[in-house]
């Protein structure tokens, strides 16, 4: 039986606005519904490629021309077109070093390797950087992009500050290397001080390739997201999407609701990941406090825990099976697919008291995978 689902980016299903939708479904549906039995345009249905400009402009003061996106199955349709737009099979591509499990995989699957770059708290370092793409040219093998998560990172929930967001826009053009801003987690914000502008949003950010999705206030099951790029890329992009278009049902539905709950629905999302957030770190402090770190992110649905050097990642997972909880190790999210120390808490999708049995049976895992004699 599973006590707790820490495993995957999900927001609060008993909070999830059923009847909203329902509402924006007959509105829409009532005035549209009958070009459904049209193939949805290209780029995407264009009210909800408008949305995403003027969703961009509120939040980064930078207005982008809804021509420039392009619509796709959630984010990862998207970063999949880029893979096979930007690089071959056996290409080296840049990431954080430790990223998004579902980029690292699809990147993966495209033949492309994926070489990290170290972080610190607050994310990717640039000195770094610069050194991996020398290196990287001096093999004869420039990197083709890079992929960073400068808001809220996942897995760590890092926020690169704004000096860092300047000077990684100039690395790169400097060096000509095309940079993937994956923004999906920017709304998802509940602290004092927003965080920095957007790359894109910066002076010079032209021709940064911006990634975000209605996913993560909404729900995985919309798949809904896009890309923002130049109109070559978008025509190429274009050319490579084989599914006839976008689901324009989807597509109404997600805009008519954003249209007239967008702000109050992630408001309360936002205060719900707010008291999860804190539960789970409680949690974790009473559990786990004389023995692993773990990140406190001021967004984002994630919690990133450092385990004991001398944990046992395999007894780990079979402790954990035995304790009803479900996580994502470390190796998942690591750019080299390293059995590294960590876990990946997703906490949005339990609820309180799952969080709270769920870290109590996690701690029991992680205290029966330590060899005995291991930690003093």
């Amino acid at each position: 039986m599973t006590v707790c689902d820490f495993s995957s980016g999900r927001p609060d299903p008993e909070s999830f606005p059923v009847a909203e939708l329902v509402g924006a479904a007959t509105r829409r549906l009532t005035a549209e519904g009958s070009d459904l039995v049209q193939y949805p345009d290209p780029q995407g249905y264009a009210p909800l490629r408008r949305l995403a400009a003027e969703r961009f402009e509120e939040r980064e003061g930078v207005g982008l021309d809804p021509d420039s996106f392009l619509l796709g199955t959630g984010s990862t349709q998207p970063l999949a077109l880029l893979s096979e737009a930007l690089a071959r099979p056996g290409d080296a591509i840049i990431t954080e070093e430790f990223s998004y499990t579902g980029a690292l995989s699809l990147f993966r699957r495209y033949g492309l390797e994926t070489v990290g770059v170290a972080t610190d708290d607050e994310g990717l370092r640039l000195d770094a950087l610069e050194e991996t793409l020398d290196r990287l040219d001096a093999d004869g093998r420039p990197a083709k992009f890079v992929y960073a998560i400068p808001t809220y990172q996942n897995p760590t929930g890092a926020i690169l500050s704004l000096e860092r967001r300047r000077e990684l826009l100039d690395l790169v053009r400097r060096r000509g290397v095309p940079l993937v801003e994956d923004n999906c987690y920017a709304d998802l914000h509940f602290e004092a001080g927003r965080p920095p502008a957007s790359i894109r949003a910066l002076p010079g950010g032209e021709d940064v390739i911006y990634v975000a999705s209605w996913s993560k206030i909404l729900g995985p099951g919309a798949r809904l997201g896009y890309v923002s790029a130049g109109p070559e890329l978008i025509e190429r992009l274009m050319s490579l999407k084989s599914d006839a278009g976008t689901s324009n049902l989807s597509a109404m539905i997600v805009t008519e609701f954003m249209l007239q709950h967008r702000r109050e629905h992630t408001a309360e999302l936002c205060r719900v990941l707010k008291r999860k957030r804190d539960i789970l770190l409680e949690s974790l402090e009473d559990q786990l406090g004389d023995l692993c770190s773990w990140t406190s992110p001021s967004g984002g649905m994630f919690v990133w825990v450092k385990l004991p050097d001398e944990i046992d990642n395999a007894a780990l997972a079979r402790a954990a099976e035995r304790e009803g909880v479900l996580y994502h190790p470390g190796r998942n999210f690591d750019s080299g697919e390293r059995d590294i120390p960590y876990l990946r808490l997703a906490f949005g999708f339990p609820s309180d008291e799952a969080l709270r049995r769920g870290t109590e049976h996690l701690a029991r895992a992680i205290r029966a995978a330590i060899p005995a004699g291991a930690v003093g």
